[in-house]
């Protein structure tokens, strides 16, 4: 199954990110939107991981220490692209707390010690909005109408998360709550 492990959101924070895709839908020729339930900070993707494997992550996830409560916050602070064959990737830009900096390493470390192999390029925090764009609008345009946060929500929890294709769009299961 594929695996990976995220922070889900506030719900104010879900509430501006709709909102976002909501203004992303109204300047686009074509768009596929994430799906509310699905939107997420990525901390490490895992891909295809066996049974037996998983269950081993779960066993060091009950392990793990997280951070006092509270030390772990985002603010909206901006959005970007990637430009793909089929259209643009957007995602928005998060601010993180060091707290959550410092999570995202030391889970890397932990998971690096249960044998599973983390990406090693620098991580960026954001969140996908939608993919397969093509907008109707200048890019330069739309980022000014795009709403940005001035104060930091508190994440709502962390999870291990499957990752399904189906034939409604991407089902995410969280399998391990902290």
């Amino acid at each position: 199954m594929r695996l990976f492990l995220a922070a889900r959101l506030a719900a104010d924070q879900l509430q501006e990110l709709m909102q976002a895709q909501l203004l992303l839908q109204r300047a686009s020729d074509k768009i596929s939107l994430t799906k509310a339930d699905n939107l997420h900070l990525t901390l490490h993707f895992l891909g295809e991981t066996a049974a037996a494997d998983t269950e081993r992550l779960l066993s060091g996830l009950h392990e793990f220490e997280l951070p006092p409560a509270g030390s772990l916050t985002s603010r909206l602070d901006g959005y970007g692209f990637f430009q793909r064959r089929d259209g643009q990737l957007i995602y928005a830009d998060l601010a993180v707390s060091q707290e959550l900096l410092q999570l995202q390493k030391d889970l890397g470390r932990a998971l690096d010690g249960l044998g599973f192999e983390t990406d090693r390029r620098r991580w960026k925090a954001h969140v996908t909005l939608a993919r397969r764009t093509q907008l109707a609008v200048s890019w330069p345009e739309l980022q000014k109408k795009l709403p940005v946060q001035e104060e930091a929500y508190l994440l709502s929890d962390l999870a291990l998360f499957k990752s399904e294709f189906t034939d409604r769009g991407m089902l995410y299961t969280p399998l391990f709550i902290f």
